[in-house]
């Protein structure tokens, strides 16, 4: 199973049910991250693109990241940001600044 497609299935079985996914079932989410630094990403993940992606958005700042090559979970990077994510938690280095994250469980 390639990359690509393991994290897809990952993400589709943590957020079935999601009202994107049924509209676009390529996507999944939004869904919101709570972090420890005490701010919140939404990210909406698109399985479609070769590489997927995912959009996130913190505060007033939105950024499309592609996926990149990871041994587990899913991880994208660019524009200085790394978002890693495995099951419902996150590791992100958003441009130096790093923290962790959770959806609600």
């Amino acid at each position: 199973m390639s990359p690509r497609t393991r994290s897809g299935t990952v993400l589709a079985l943590l957020f079935a049910g999601t009202a994107a996914q049924a509209a676009d079932p390529d996507k999944i989410g939004p869904v919101t991250f709570t972090c420890d630094d005490g701010s919140a990403i939404e990210a909406t993940f698109d399985n479609a693109p070769d590489p997927a992606t995912v959009q996130l958005v913190r505060g007033e700042q939105t950024f499309t990241l592609p996926q990149a090559i990871s041994a587990s979970g899913a991880r994208y990077l660019g524009d200085g940001i790394e978002f890693w994510n495995k099951g419902n938690d996150a590791m992100v280095d958003w441009q130096g600044q790093k923290f962790s994250c959770s959806t609600a469980r």
